[in-house]
């Protein structure tokens, strides 16, 4: 599989990465083609500009977007084949505006991806968060309810075009092709607040 030739219900790998005064991280989304593509460099680039039109507006102004990957889903060819990735550079920082002080960067925006069957999937956002928009219930923080509704009320309205009609959210598993696909029904932000070290590595809890 390449990305010069994509079919319906090929899966790929999406990351969006981000950069804050030295720090540098990921986050990760499946995406299953809904039909076959016709034009992939367009289709991609579009795909690469949805997932930019969400995340800037879920990150302050400090944070950069620099780039988004998309590559497929099999790990890469030994040798290296080009047409397995797809890099859009971006350089560009979110649209939000702290009110309050920000809080740490291990204190996470929790999105999860709902699934009608299985376990649901999970995004933690980081540099999100400041510290008037987060309160304690139980010794735990959580989001001020205002706050969860306003992300809440963006992912909806986001949501109206998502991918677009060529692209859906998916969560995938297996190796080294996806044996498991589900369909992921909608994004909700959740009340509480995710404490993640920043050097956590990403663990897949089943092959």
């Amino acid at each position: 599989m390449t990305l010069s030739v994509i079919t319906q219900d090929e899966v790929l790998t999406v990351r969006v990465y981000k950069q804050y005064s030295g720090y540098a991280w990921a986050n990760n989304y499946e995406v299953q083609a809904t039909q076959d593509i016709s034009n992939p460099a367009t289709s991609l680039e579009y795909l690469a500009l949805r997932l930019r039109e969400l995340e800037v507006n879920l990150y302050f102004s400090f944070v950069i977007i620099d780039r988004i990957t998309i590559s497929t889903y099999v790990p890469d060819s030994q040798p290296y084949n080009p047409n397995t990735l797809a890099v859009f550079p971006l350089s560009a920082p979110g649209t939000r505006n702290p009110s309050s002080d920000p809080l740490p960067l291990e204190m996470c925006l929790f999105v999860r991806r709902n699934s009608v069957f299985g376990r649901d999937g999970r995004l933690l956002y980081r540099g999100c968060l400041t510290e008037e928009e987060v309160t304690t219930s139980a010794l735990r923080p959580i989001l001020v309810p205002a706050t969860r509704t306003s992300f809440q009320n963006f992912i909806t309205n986001w949501s109206t075009v998502g991918l677009g009609a060529e692209w859906r959210f998916v969560l995938a598993s297996g190796t080294p092709i996806p044996t498991d696909i589900r369909p992921v029904t909608n994004l909700q932000v959740v009340e509480k607040v995710v404490v993640k070290k920043f050097n956590n590595r990403y663990y897949r809890r089943r092959p």
